[in-house]
């Protein structure tokens, strides 16, 4: 793996041929498999305290990543950091729980900071004003543990890993964890909902079903792929495993006996077969 230190400073950004420069030169190192490593030119910066002037374009590496990952219109920006992700309080503190989806009109005001990370300058607080700031400009952001092996793959597969940043989030309804119990009780109480319903509308529902596998096949095989990764990072069984993976055409032959349900004669309601039972009555009288 090759990769190319750039140095730049906070006066660079205000020069306009210098950004599209830039954009240009990053772009020619990825397509030579480079990987550009920008950093603070800290030995011409004219900030007057590297690790505590916060002025300027940016400020700390957090901030500089925020700014290039506008002026490159990155599809992602990930942070990392020595803790899993932002939590509620400090993460030391047993009861700070993990924030999986950062809703600044919800958390900017419940959030504690602790501590400043042992690898960098601002610690979390930092990161936080980086990653608002570049999801809020449309580009959406992960901050995650550097520690943990693969978290930057399982980040790019789109798992729940660490904390995420973005500007629609306040819009999404919030993930919540479903027990066993209440997937038994929801599927008993929509198989009876579904049983009220007419020849046609389940007919229509079943149809419904067998479009939406067939339009989210590529989403649904790589979310596939990502249980298959997890599974065998787990350590699990090669035979579970097996099980685990849909094959190819899968999806499709699903589809074709869910429109192959769909087309067939509704049975209920309906008699195939009667049978009359006599019943025969002997009286025994006692005397």
């Amino acid at each position: 793996m090759s990769s190319a230190q750039l140095l730049v400073t906070d006066s660079d950004f205000r020069d306009k041929d210098f950004r599209k420069q830039l954009s240009e030169t990053v772009k020619s190192l990825l397509e030579l498999k480079v990987i550009p490593i920008f950093n603070e030119n800290d030995a011409v910066s004219t900030r007057k305290a590297p690790y505590e002037d916060s002025s300027g374009i940016f400020w700390d590496n957090d901030s500089l990543a925020a700014l290039l990952a506008l002026e490159l219109n990155a599809d992602l920006l990930v942070l990392l950091s020595d803790v899993d992700g932002l939590y509620s309080g400090p993460p030391s503190d047993p009861k700070s729980k993990l924030i999986h989806t950062y809703i600044k009109e919800k958390h900017q005001s419940e959030i504690t900071f602790g501590d400043k990370s042992r690898v960098g300058r601002g610690g979390m607080t930092a990161k936080v004003k980086a990653a608002v700031s570049a999801a809020s400009a449309g580009i959406p952001v992960v901050i995650t543990s550097g520690f943990a092996a693969g978290n930057i793959i399982k980040v790019l597969q789109g798992q729940r890993v660490g904390t995420l940043f973005h500007r629609d989030a306040q819009f999404w309804n919030p993930i919540r964890e479903v027990g066993a119990r209440e997937m038994a009780i929801g599927a008993r109480d929509s198989s009876r909902r579904l049983q009220g319903l007419s020849s046609e509308e389940r007919e229509r529902i079943l149809l419904d079903i067998a479009d939406a596998l067939v339009a989210n096949e590529k989403s649904i095989l790589a979310e596939n792929e990502a249980d298959v990764a997890a599974a065998q990072e787990a350590g699990y069984e090669k035979s579970l495993i097996s099980r685990l993976a849909l094959k190819p055409g899968k999806i499709r032959s699903l589809a074709n006996s869910v429109r192959v349900l769909a087309n067939m004669d509704d049975p209920i309601g309906r008699v195939l077969k009667k049978t009359q039972v006599l019943w025969s009555c002997w009286y025994f009288l006692k005397f």
